[in-house]
């Protein structure tokens, strides 16, 4: 299937450049450069949520084929092209069923976002962390049923949360690392030497950052001068809710582009423009906040890229993240408003027949 997407500009290659880009089954087939243009939309990667709890009405957690896969369409109608449903703590045989049940639906054709794979946020979490999740549904850690339940469904598992501070966290990282499931701190009390050794046992990564964690304490060590002295990568929600406005300001810098992954967190209120029923100003997703950072922070394109799809896209070892000659595309394009216009995903679009 050939598609042309007409006088867009785009980034290629970091440097943003204007012209046609030509489509054929999802691959950039050729570019035919242009003198830029005052009419030119904007061209951009799908955006990547690796934290996502629900979407416009329907819960990650529902595994009924019908709402997998309006899940997976909705998405896609917002410019999220590829998205973890992140499944809240509960015993390891009810993340079995969830995951057989995505497994079902998406190991079909599907129109919409694509799935990669589960984010489970927890069971192995704190209780005294809890955010919003359940104590009581929270685990101790068996390492020979976490070994058997790993053996059965790595390839389905994306990231776990894991606390590092709770007994056999360690050996029970090392496990989710040798099964190639990245791992992620969140919810935990730990401290700055106890996140170091997580590092060294496999964990890369921090889960909603500064959010049921230690606080930064300028009298002693704490987890996050662990996390600033490390180079893994941080999810950021950036509603300017978990993280207040003026600390994002100089936390992005801090941390660099490269190491953060904006996520929203959302559950099914999330992904309405307001004036929708259904809208709530307490959540947003992947396109409110590339929004924020595109156009009221003035962060460069190619870093807003980065952070909402690029970071994401390299984790999970995709190729559809830069525009370029004979390279995949999942392609969305936006107006002078940021008003989403096309949706391109494996070469067809999502919002016209």
């Amino acid at each position: 299937m050939k598609k042309i997407i007409e006088n867009v500009k785009f980034i290629q290659d970091g440097t943003l450049v204007f012209g046609d880009l030509h489509l054929e089954n999802g691959f950039v087939e050729r570019i035919d450069y242009k003198t830029p243009h005052a009419n030119s939309y904007l061209a951009i990667p799908g955006f990547i949520d690796l934290h996502t709890h629900g979407f416009r009405g329907h819960d990650c957690d529902n595994i009924q084929p019908e709402n997998l896969k309006q899940l997976a369409l909705e998405y896609a109608k917002r410019g999220i092209t590829a998205f973890c449903p992140t499944i809240s703590a509960r015993s390891l045989a009810e993340y079995a069923a969830i995951i057989e049940g995505y497994h079902a639906v998406f190991e079909n054709d599907i129109k919409g976002a694509a799935y990669c794979g589960i984010h489970m946020e927890g069971p192995f979490l704190n209780p005294d962390c809890c955010g919003a999740q359940e104590k009581d549904q929270l685990c101790e850690i068996n390492l020979s049923e976490l070994d058997g339940f790993l053996s059965n469904y790595h390839d389905d598992i994306c990231i776990m949360t894991i606390s590092p501070d709770i007994p056999n966290a360690m050996e029970a990282i090392s496990l989710l690392h040798l099964y190639g499931v990245q791992v992620s701190l969140g919810h935990t009390n730990a401290s700055f030497d106890t996140t170091m050794e997580a590092f060294e046992n496999g964990a890369t990564r921090i889960t909603h950052l500064c959010n049921t964690m230690p606080f930064i304490d300028h009298h002693k060590e704490t987890m996050m001068d662990a996390v600033f002295l490390s180079d893994c990568c941080c999810e950021i929600i950036m509603d300017r809710k978990h993280i207040q406005h003026k600390m994002l300001k100089w936390l992005i810098p801090l941390l660099g582009c490269k190491r953060i992954n904006a996520i929203s967190d959302g559950r099914k209120q999330c992904g309405y423009e307001k004036g929708e029923e259904g809208y709530s100003d307490t959540s947003c997703d992947m396109l409110d906040i590339f929004r924020f950072l595109y156009r009221e922070e003035m962060f460069d394109l190619a870093d807003c890229l980065q952070m909402c799809s690029g970071n994401a896209a390299k984790m999970l070892k995709s190729y559809s993240y830069e525009i370029g000659l004979g390279k995949k595309i999942d392609l969305v394009v936006l107006d002078h408003d940021l008003r989403i216009c096309e949706v391109i995903i494996n070469g067809k679009s999502i919002l016209h027949v």
